[in-house]
């Protein structure tokens, strides 16, 4: 489970002479089997048929998983993302949502350009040639992004599965993609004992609230700052998830340190933001809420700070009634994270598979 290794400084060349970008993109298929398909981009206007599609499919691909609407709205944007370009969308004869698929760069690429792949067919149009065109379609648009962003930063076209879904696999790999990293799906009973914590001195722990939401963002780019395959989170994309219905600030946490004066200005140093999805509760068995980030900054590491913040929003979990606890992680996390949640109780149920191809 090795992450593919940075591209030496020396050795890169421009990223336009390295995308072996074609002129034009990949002709789609008229038909899947029986079925005559009609082949567009995206429109704001397909959300509805689109989030239909990915919930038939997420059926058979992820099915403890819902995507909620405005989800697929989110996809749908960004600064470097244009419908018009960057996806497509197949249509059966009575409009339904055969296919859909992206090509998506990273915001605001600093140590390495990322254009990630997100796609999907209707299951029972699968095996008929659909996905592996679909595939080619989008590396070959990824292809010519790089090109179109220049530069001479490494560059990497990526895919996600669950690593439960052999088919997906089987595809990416015939495709020339390989798997570069391991994602834990993570799960804990709020009902066993919650662990007890002691804060570090000078530390406040409260609720997410909008006028610490720049303070926050700071320190999520500062936490991960040395994860595998993550950029700097812009402020466009921030204020966009902190719209996402799903969020939960009542059941987030921040590690405030700092008096709150001039001489010494209230900062956060640590997060656990948290996500309530209830259309997800169901195929879950039961009320849950997602710890979707998790992190401390740089220089307060090492005491204890992250424990504490888990433990306060678990607490704050089985107040509100919910009957368990999820979060995903890196199997690779280079802050030993995983060992952590294992030790708070959390036990692994799923695991997915970024596969990667180098540019």
């Amino acid at each position: 489970m090795l992450a593919h290794p940075p591209e030496p400084a020396a050795a890169r060349t421009p990223l336009a002479a390295r995308a072996d970008a074609p002129a034009a993109l990949p002709v789609l298929p008229a038909f899947a089997g029986l079925t005559p398909l009609t082949w567009r981009r995206a429109r704001r206007t397909d959300i509805r048929r689109i989030h239909a599609l990915v919930a038939e499919a997420g059926r058979v691909d992820h099915p403890r998983t819902r995507l909620a609407k405005d989800q697929i709205a989110l996809g749908l944007s960004g600064a470097h993302f244009s419908r018009r370009t960057d996806s497509m969308i197949a249509l059966g004869p009575d409009g339904t949502a055969i296919a859909f698929g992206t090509a998506k760069r990273t915001e605001d690429p600093t140590t390495e350009v990322e254009v990630a792949l997100e796609g999907t067919v209707r299951p029972d149009h699968r095996g008929l040639g659909v996905g592996r065109a679909l595939l080619s379609w989008q590396e070959a648009r990824a292809r010519q992004i790089l090109t179109e962003t220049g530069g001479d930063l490494p560059a990497i076209i990526t895919v996600a599965s669950r690593e439960a879904n052999p088919q997906n696999q089987a595809l990416y790999a015939s495709a020339g993609f390989a798997p570069v990293r391991w994602w834990l799906e993570l799960w804990r009973p709020l009902s066993a004992e919650l662990p007890a914590t002691a804060l570090p001195a000078g530390i406040a722990l409260v609720p997410f609230t909008a006028r610490r939401s720049e303070a926050t963002r700071a320190a999520v780019n500062d936490a991960f700052r040395d994860h595998w395959g993550t950029q700097p989170i812009t402020r466009r994309e921030w204020e966009a998830g902190g719209r996402a219905s799903a969020f939960a600030p009542k059941l987030s946490r921040l590690a405030i340190a700092g008096g709150g004066t001039l001489s010494d200005p209230s900062r956060v140093v640590g997060f656990a933001l948290s996500d309530v999805d209830r259309d997800a509760w169901a195929a879950n068995g039961g009320p849950f809420g997602e710890l979707g980030m998790i992190g401390v900054v740089r220089g307060w590491r090492g005491r204890g700070l992250s424990t504490a913040l888990i433990a306060d929003t678990l607490r704050a979990y089985r107040d509100a009634g919910l009957d368990r606890a999820m979060l995903n992680v890196d199997a690779e996390n280079p802050s030993g994270a995983l060992g952590m949640y294992e030790r708070l109780g959390f036990r692994a149920e799923d695991r997915a598979v970024t596969f990667a191809k180098r540019v």
